[in-house]
């Protein structure tokens, strides 16, 4: 499978670019293809946010079952997204599926004409309010918890609920992912926000929080001891530093856990929409949410794939009190993006 190297980006907004706002500038990534001529020539495009040794075990499963070829760019998911609608401007948007973790950017997509409408006959497998019928379904659940280094915290003394984030004995000692760079992370002010109030996040500000600005810095803070607990972190990141050696603990209070979506969806302006159907299918199959989350630690809300067992501190979803987590939900919490980040910025940068 060929990796496609990111191409040069003109600075952007991340608050600009989380709104879906315009202002982008003009790029091509196809070197002169396009058309018919690529439509046969061509392995299927895929913008994929996810991690790259996902995105690669997804494509070799793909080409082992006679799928064909795929090329991809893999980046985050608001560098994907700005990628996305820089190519769209500039009319070169011809990706044949897109995955990335701002849902609520994928509905507005959906409303502007960039994704292209298909009734998969796999999307009766994933729950009907955790979808966008016809345009998009979850690729990867996430859920943004708490965590600890066990080597750093007994678990007795960890924190078991939101408030206890709020015990004087934590402050300069938690980390947690930036918002304005998160898509997942902003989600998690936004929930927690609604639960707790604007109050408690005032307080929380005041408890010396290192703000990381990706999931993967922020569990590397905590892998290292530097900061043994975070506020919130991504709760396959951590299960991936578990099975590197890191001695880390989820924690999932009774009161509700923020839950958003990684979402896959076919691109409108795909060169092979047949094909891009195909690959969207596979994405979202059982075998391969099955694989995803046995050998990656996404957790899938297909009906039919077993709940991963309940070990450091995670349960299956069923179990959970999800906040914040069907698509009316987080097309609401998208709207207020602005003034979350704004009360973000405010508050923690």
């Amino acid at each position: 499978m060929t990796r496609m190297s990111p191409g040069p980006l003109r600075p952007v907004s991340r608050r600009t670019l989380l709104q879906g706002a315009g202002g982008l500038a003009a790029l091509s990534v196809f070197g002169g293809l396009s058309g018919p001529a690529r439509a046969q020539a061509a392995p299927l495009l895929w913008y994929s946010g996810s991690a790259t040794r996902a995105v690669d075990d997804c494509g070799n499963m793909f080409k082992a079952g006679g799928g064909g070829e795929i090329e991809y760019y893999r980046a985050g998911s608001v560098k994907l997204a700005e990628k996305v609608e820089q190519e769209a401007r500039a009319k070169q948007y011809k990706a044949d599926v897109v995955d990335m973790a701002i849902p609520g950017l994928a509905s507005k997509w959906a409303s502007d004409g960039l994704v292209l409408k298909y009734d998969s006959p796999e999307a009766k497998h994933f729950p009907a309010d955790m979808q966008l019928a016809g345009f998009w379904v979850p690729f990867n659940t996430l859920l943004v918890c708490m965590a600890y280094n066990a080597d750093h915290i007994k678990p007795e003394e960890a924190p078991k609920t939101w408030d206890d984030l709020l015990d004087p004995k934590w402050k300069g000692k938690m980390t947690m992912t930036d918002a304005l760079s998160s898509g997942a992370a902003l989600h998690w002010y936004g929930t927690i926000r609604q639960l707790m109030g604007k109050p408690y996040m005032e307080k929380l500000a005041q408890q010396d929080i290192l703000v990381r600005q990706g999931s993967g810095d922020t569990v590397n803070t905590l892998t290292s001891g530097e900061r043994p607990l975070a506020a919130m972190i991504l709760d396959y990141h951590v299960f991936g530093a578990t099975k590197k050696g890191a001695n880390l603990y989820l924690v999932q209070p009774e009161a509700g856990v923020p839950c958003t979506y990684e979402v896959a969806m076919v691109g409108a302006g795909s060169q092979n929409p047949d094909g891009a159907k195909k690959l969207y299918d596979f994405l979202i199959s059982k075998d391969v949410q099955t694989m995803l989350q046995e050998k990656h630690y996404m957790l899938s809300s297909r009906d039919d794939v077993p709940a991963p067992k309940a070990e450091r501190g995670r349960r299956p979803l069923k179990e959970v009190k999800l906040l914040g987590a069907t698509e009316k939900e987080i097309a609401k919490l998208f709207a207020d993006q602005q003034q979350l980040q704004d009360e973000w910025t405010e508050l923690f940068k």
